[in-house]
């Protein structure tokens, strides 16, 4: 399945900072993550880019598969909620996606990813008046600095650790909890 649940979308939106991972091993035998903003896309596609230098591109290529993970809203669950919960936990949700990565090499295309992104992690922020006439050389610097990418979305994994098998009443009340503790984004979604 590569198609987000509304769901899995809102969490992509709300958190969109998210961790790269690649398939392949840095020199130290390890996975290379790094943390990017990306932007969903109407075609089931993020967009987003890093500086050139970044050690992801050590160890990944144009045709590399990336592990994607957004991780949503998270809190601790008090047992002395509900007679339900005996236990203390914690509530999370997390939306994994598995991505092909597909590098944006083209000037003029990398410069509309970057409007793009301007655009929609600061809507209030004029971009022309960064890309105009009599700034190019500060526009191809940044241009020349940054790696834009696309990912495609293949599978997608997510865990909403809700309490789900409670009844409605318990979750009802660790809801009321949870925005009573400070955590209004969990409690938000806490009888999904």
């Amino acid at each position: 399945m590569n198609k987000l649940t509304a769901q899995e979308e809102k969490i992509v939106k709300s958190h969109a900072f998210a961790q790269i991972m690649s398939s392949q091993v840095n020199e130290c035998g390890f996975a290379e993550i790094s943390y990017c903003p990306l932007q969903l896309r109407e075609n089931n596609q993020l967009l987003g880019h890093l500086a050139r230098n970044n050690p992801l591109f050590k160890v990944i290529n144009d045709t590399s598969v990336v592990k994607v993970i957004f991780s949503g809203p998270h809190g601790y669950i008090s047992p002395r909620w509900h007679s339900e919960q005996v236990v203390p936990t914690w509530n999370y949700a997390s939306v994994s996606l598995i991505c092909t990565l597909k590098l944006v090499e083209n000037s003029e295309e990398k410069l509309q990813a970057m409007e793009s992104l301007s655009k929609h992690f600061d809507p209030q922020w004029n971009f022309n008046e960064f890309n105009r006439e009599g700034n190019e050389r500060m526009v191809q610097q940044m241009l020349s600095a940054i790696t834009v990418f696309t990912l495609d979305i293949v599978d997608v994994k997510s865990k909403f650790k809700l309490s789900q098998q409670r009844s409605i009443a318990c979750r009802e009340a660790l809801q009321t909890n949870l925005e009573k503790t400070g955590y209004q984004e969990l409690a938000d979604i806490q009888l999904w």
